[in-house]
């Protein structure tokens, strides 16, 4: 089920990344490391798509569509005359600082950025495969107004040769896209690596860790309780975890919070625990795969 966060529209775009694709066969797929390409100013992607209509019984009977390259015109402040010439197959004299517009062939390079959202959180973006064209520039005279000009940047995107493995099926693959209101999604080191697709089979859900353990005494009573699970969990999930008074069962009023890894819940008593008193902290939770766990830890205050 998706998250209301997910239809928030796009406000910004940074983080703009370029690889070389150095082996796309059969066998492999190999990516270089990401490198900053420049300051984004806008992207526009429109995929090449077509259709056809099959006639049957004097109606239309079927559809039948098709999806070919993406053209993704980007608007940048400016690039760099070595980062140009890599990514266009031109000739750059390093001892020189000149670039030589020598015709060339231009590489496959997979492109990466991310784009901010209405809500503040991000969707990411990764083109597996593709290739730059040489930019469109506008120069004007300088007059009593600053007019500042935008370098206008092609990149068509194809699909891989390679076939991945997605799990129920396998294919070859154009983009990988991660939203971060995406209950699964994590976009840690997003660009630190071109992602591409994996699927391993999930673990049941587990309670890692907790803070304070079970079964420890003098524990501090001002400080947070932390549990820390195996699988990312839901933001609902909070609903189902409750700090409570071991005698009577009653709950502590407090704010339960899970990270941005989906992984840690907090909670944060309203105010300090009592002393020497026995608290019990109770979870079940279901995780984003549908994996269910409960269960409890027990703990005592100090004076």
């Amino acid at each position: 089920m998706a998250n209301e966060g997910e239809y928030k529209s796009k406000i910004g775009l940074d983080s703009l990344y370029v690889a070389a694709v150095t082996v796309d066969s059969a066998s492999a797929y190999t990516p270089g490391t990401p490198a900053w390409l420049a300051p984004a100013a806008e992207a526009s992607l429109e995929p090449s798509t077509s259709f056809a209509i099959q006639y049957a019984d004097d109606q239309p009977y079927d559809v039948a569509t098709a999806e070919g390259e993406t053209k993704i015109a980007l608007k940048i402040t400016g690039l760099d005359l070595a980062t140009l010439a890599l990514i266009t197959g031109k000739v750059f004299d390093a001892t020189t600082g000149r670039m030589y517009d020598n015709g060339g062939t231009a590489p496959w390079m997979a492109l990466g950025f991310r784009s901010k959202k209405s809500n503040g959180s991000y969707r990411y973006y990764w083109f597996l495969k593709g290739k730059f064209d040489m930019p469109k520039e506008a120069i004007a005279t300088l007059a009593d107004r600053p007019d500042p000009k935008t370098l206008d940047l092609t990149y068509t995107a194809i699909r891989t040769v390679y076939v991945f493995d997605l799990g129920d099926i396998n294919d070859t693959v154009k983009r990988v896209v991660g939203d971060t209101d995406t209950d699964a999604f994590v976009a840690t080191g997003w660009f630190t690596q071109v992602q591409v697709p994996g699927v391993a089979t999930p673990s049941a859900l587990a309670l890692s860790s907790s803070v304070p353990t079970d079964g420890a005494t003098a524990v501090s009573r001002t400080a947070n309780q932390t549990l820390t699970f195996n699988n990312a969990l839901p933001a609902t999930a909070v609903n189902n975890i409750m700090l409570i008074l071991a005698s009577d069962a009653s709950q502590i009023a407090g704010t339960i919070t899970l990270d941005a890894t989906k992984k840690i819940v907090t909670i944060d008593p309203t105010a300090s625990l009592a002393a020497t008193t026995a608290y019990i902290i109770t979870y079940g939770v279901t995780d984003i795969y549908g994996s269910t766990l409960k269960g409890a830890v027990n703990f005592e205050t100090g004076s």
